[in-house]
């Protein structure tokens, strides 16, 4: 699946799908970019973060159903702006709050759908040898409907397995992207060097630059 327009490619700096989601809208750069705002954009981006396989979505693709993807995206649009104010709130707490209503209604989801589990055949190694495969579980998303299944079990298991205390907003004056941060030494600061910390640097250049031209 190709870009669906001539802005940006979806950015996935968050270090977890559950943050690349919550990235789907953002202005890293002061302008408003929403990855998710057509149907064609949604497969887009459902693919290219790894929650669905194109020949999963071929479906949507060669059988547009606008009624059911106009809800999907309405019920998604819905769920992101309610999981961007949990991570807001939540960002550099040292537990998530189990009684936050939030949790209430990612479980309320979860349990609409229907998992299926199946062992993976893992690669052929360059030696010729193979690993046991993996068994891997997910919901099923025979309708537009159960896509929010896919994001919203991403987001559950981020929730439990994240370290909410490196949950950070960029440093960047206007930008609105999160991370986890997973770096070594948990001293990450931007969302991207070439976005944001390319232009902290160039800010920090000229600053310095003027000072010395006063003295």
């Amino acid at each position: 699946m190709n870009s669906v327009s001539k802005r940006p490619d979806p950015m996935f700096i968050g270090e977890s799908p559950a943050l690349d989601f919550q990235n789907s809208i953002a202005s890293p750069k002061g302008i408003v970019i929403d990855w998710l705002d057509t149907g064609s954009g949604l497969l887009d981006w459902l693919v290219k973060s790894g929650l669905c396989t194109s020949e999963e979505l071929d479906v949507f693709q060669s059988e547009p159903q606008a009624i059911e993807q106009t809800k999907a995206l309405h019920d998604i649009h819905e769920f992101r702006d309610a999981f961007r104010k949990f991570i807001k709130a939540m960002a550099g707490c040292d537990a998530v709050q189990p009684a936050d209503p939030f949790i209430a209604r990612i479980n309320a989801i979860l349990r609409r759908g229907t998992l299926t589990m199946q062992i993976t055949p893992p690669p052929t190694m360059q030696d010729g040898a193979t690993k046991s495969g993996s068994l891997t579980t997910k919901y099923q998303i025979g309708q537009p409907q159960y896509f929010l299944l896919r994001i919203a079990a991403a987001c559950a298991k981020f929730i439990c397995e994240a370290d909410f205390s490196y949950v950070r907003n960029c440093e960047g004056p206007t930008c609105t992207l999160y991370f986890h941060d997973v770096s070594k030494n948990r001293k990450r600061r931007w969302c991207s060097m070439s976005v944001c910390g390319n232009r902290a640097k160039a800010a920090a250049h000229r600053k310095a630059a003027a000072a010395a031209s006063e003295v």
